[in-house]
């Protein structure tokens, strides 16, 4: 099927539309994290080089809501930091550099994990500025396990008051941070999910709870 109608260069789309933007909701992210590097895998080995470097990022994001190890998740990152002096992509260093920069906060609040080097997000009060909630997500979540509550409450109102419209795996993140109850959250949940009889979403949404 994949060579008749070649699909080869279409499949690490899949991967990151149904694994990043999908599955999350039913599937355990662990499953998520994983197909999504097989979707960077398939993309370098089939000439999509954006698409596999999106599914790489998402698969750093999603790892490290699922609980996964910080030092190695870190050593991912890198990795991936590496690779794109060869397969260049701003967009995708960014958002690699400014997750680096929280799970760096995380592991030892960048005393010997820090760099130098740090995302550029540009204009932050620009609403065409795409990736302002990107940043202002980071933020908070640096912020809460930094011990800064009203920071995260600051930054968490920001995040939201520009995603309220989407229901999306960061914005149930934020939900969370920002204080929301739990039942307003699942809420948002079983409207999205409509009719499907899967709860390991929600059993997954428990362990972030703050």
């Amino acid at each position: 099927m994949q060579e008749r109608f070649d699909m080869a260069t279409q499949i690490p789309e899949l991967y990151f539309q149904f694994y990043g933007r999908v599955a999350w909701r039913f599937e355990p992210l662990q499953v998520c994290a994983d197909n999504l590097r097989r979707g960077f895998e398939t993309g370098l080995s089939s000439g999509n080089n954006d698409m596999g470097l999106q599914c790489a990022f998402h698969a750093i994001k999603t790892a490290i809501v699922s609980g996964a190890n910080l030092k190695s998740t870190l050593k991912e990152i890198d990795y991936y930091l590496h690779l794109l002096e060869t397969y260049k992509s701003a967009e995708v260093k960014n958002f690699m550099l400014n997750i680096r920069e929280t799970v760096s906060v995380l592991i030892d609040k960048e005393d010997a994990t820090g760099i130098q080097e740090k995302a550029v997000f540009g204009d932050l009060d620009d609403p065409s500025n795409k990736l302002r909630d990107v940043l202002f997500y980071h933020r908070a979540i640096r912020a809460y396990w930094s011990g800064y509550t009203e920071r995260c409450y600051y930054y968490s109102e920001k995040y939201m008051s520009i995603s309220w419209q989407e229901v999306r795996f960061m914005k149930v993140q934020m939900e969370f941070y920002h204080g929301k109850e739990a039942e307003d959250v699942i809420m948002v949940m079983v409207i999205t999910l409509h009719s499907s009889e899967s709860i390991s979403c929600f059993l997954t949404l428990k362990w972030y709870r703050p």
